[in-house]
């Protein structure tokens, strides 16, 4: 069984999606409550998880990042910011790697060593942790960690947005991305564009509405 790290936006759906369709092996979604200054996108996950089929589980490890002192945007009350030197604000540090390793940790004892992510070098927030060699990294330190070879799988590593928007219409879910996904780091969800719900001013929902109109103009 795959073990697919899902946060209920557009990218970890869509890697649902792709898992199911192009992996063809059980699939089981995984999700961390740990803090994040709304519960939007959990909700989001687990009504997707239902309407698709798939198992979910949530882990819940509080306010992982505020105990251990460590700023971020996603985390904590304090602007969003891209700052022309250095990481965004809204940057969480060590955050895919503690999901994969928890994720590889919660399947070993089922036998489960393929884990997936829906990250991308290409259009994404300047995220270290989003990167092929980090990935590579992350899969060789894991499976020595746990004297087992894993699998890390980024299907999308090298796709930008557009490509997930026309990826999903291909396979007739384009509606279903925009209407049920979540990826605005303000948690509105009042307002609805033609690419999903959000405040349209934040940087996920900037990269989101900018990848919907060069995929379908």
């Amino acid at each position: 069984m795959a073990i697919a790290l899902f946060s209920g936006g557009q990218d970890s759906t869509t890697l649902l999606l792709w898992t199911r369709q192009e992996l063809r092996e059980p699939l089981q979604a995984l999700s961390f409550s740990y803090g994040q200054r709304h519960s939007v996108e959990l909700e989001a996950a687990a009504r997707i998880a239902q309407k698709l089929g798939i198992p979910h589980t949530i882990l819940d490890w509080g306010p992982f990042w505020e105990r251990l002192g460590v700023p971020s945007a996603l985390t904590a009350a304090q602007p969003i910011e891209t700052p022309a030197e250095g990481l965004p604000t809204s940057f969480v540090p060590g955050r895919n790697l503690l999901f994969l390793t928890a994720a590889a940790v919660w399947g070993y004892p089922r036998g489960e060593t393929t884990l997936l992510i829906g990250a991308s070098e290409v259009d994404y927030s300047g995220y270290p942790d989003c990167r092929g060699d980090f990935l590579e990294a992350a899969q060789r330190a894991i499976g020595l960690a746990l004297a087992r070879p894993v699998r890390v799988l980024a299907p999308f590593l090298h796709w930008n947005k557009a490509q997930l928007w026309r990826y999903v219409e291909s396979l007739g879910y384009q509606e279903f991305i925009a209407e049920e996904t979540h990826t605005c780091y303000l948690g509105e969800r009042t307002r609805r564009h033609p690419w999903g719900y959000g405040c349209g001013h934040c940087p996920a929902c900037q990269l989101r509405a900018a990848g919907y109109a060069q995929a379908f103009g």
